[in-house]
């Protein structure tokens, strides 16, 4: 299964973020693509994959490469690329990312 590394933003409480860490186990969510008019009409579920990653990420850090795999690889894949940015949502937008990688 192929997967992106990205560089993750998690908001901080104060901005609206998360009040807790994501810690370091797989953790899913919706990924939004705002500016790629072939994805932005929805989300689309993905796993960060934080035990690959190795520690947790606190709200307002910034963490890189973080490795992400999406559950519908084939639609998202045939229109990302390096530097394509994302938000994180988990019921509001609680982060963003750039992807930097595609492996």
């Amino acid at each position: 299964m192929k997967r992106i590394f990205a560089k993750i933003n998690l908001f901080s409480n104060f901005d609206g973020g998360r009040s807790q860490a994501i810690p370091a186990m797989n953790f899913g969510c919706p990924v939004f693509f705002e500016n790629i008019p072939a994805l932005s009409k929805h989300g689309y579920d993905c796993r960060l994959l934080m035990s690959e990653y190795g520690q947790s990420i606190s709200p307002g850090e910034i963490a890189e490469p973080v490795p992400i795999i999406f559950l519908s690889q084939d639609e998202v894949l045939l229109h990302v690329k390096v530097g394509a940015q994302f938000s994180l949502w988990e019921g509001k937008k609680i982060g963003v990312g750039e992807i930097l990688k595609i492996e």
